[in-house]
């Protein structure tokens, strides 16, 4: 294996994540291309798995199950609901080297809406959201519809994306449906400190 396959299992151990192939890239300060090429080494050399969102997981970490089967964590303690967003915002924050705090984006026709998780220029907007007494699927699913269709449509930012810390049979229910409309909106699951990208 190449230095560079030994630095990006060392990177996706460390992190304890999915990351997509622009993440590994940044991080590790090498092209594109030359990541996807050693992604696929890694993943024939079974050291590696990717998904086909161009994700990639190390093999024998934690996070490793196959996509969209985990089982849905346990419900959240009272009071979650308030702290996740804080938390995802910490999160977040350290990932991408920035500050994402509850600030207010632009949508077209000059409306403005408020998001959990904003850069402080407005290239990173993202939210959270929560699905809990949100009723049977039909609702939870529009819900999550409505919040992709909102945070895609956020002005000048170039990552969009949403964080669920809960429900996660609802969400990989909604993605095996829906996935075709995220248009670049990026699908985040955050359990405690692990973060994994699904879409």
């Amino acid at each position: 294996m190449s230095s560079l396959g030994d630095r990006i299992v060392e990177h996706l151990l460390a992190n304890g994540a999915s990351l997509d192939d622009g993440e590994l890239a940044e991080a590790l300060g090498v092209q594109r291309p030359a990541i996807v090429e050693t992604c696929k080494q890694l993943e024939a050399q079974g050291l590696v798995v990717r998904n086909m969102a161009g994700g990639t997981r190390p093999v024998g970490a934690a996070a490793i199950t196959a996509p969209l089967r985990r089982p849905a964590p346990a419900p959240a303690p009272a009071g979650e609901e308030k702290t996740f967003p804080a938390h995802a915002r910490r999160v977040l924050s350290s990932r991408w080297g920035t500050i994402l705090q509850r600030r207010q984006a632009l949508l077209p026709g000059g409306v403005t809406e408020t998001f959990e998780l904003v850069s402080g220029n407005g290239r990173i907007v993202g939210d959270v959201v929560w699905l809990a007494d949100r009723g049977p699927w039909e609702a939870k699913s529009a819900a999550i519809s409505e919040a992709v269709l909102i945070v895609g449509h956020a002005g000048n930012a170039h990552r969009r994306f949403l964080v669920f810390g809960e429900e996660w049979d609802t969400l990989s229910r909604w993605l095996s449906r829906y996935r075709g409309i995220l248009d670049g909106v990026e699908i985040w699951f955050l359990a405690g400190d692990k973060l994994e990208k699904l879409a």
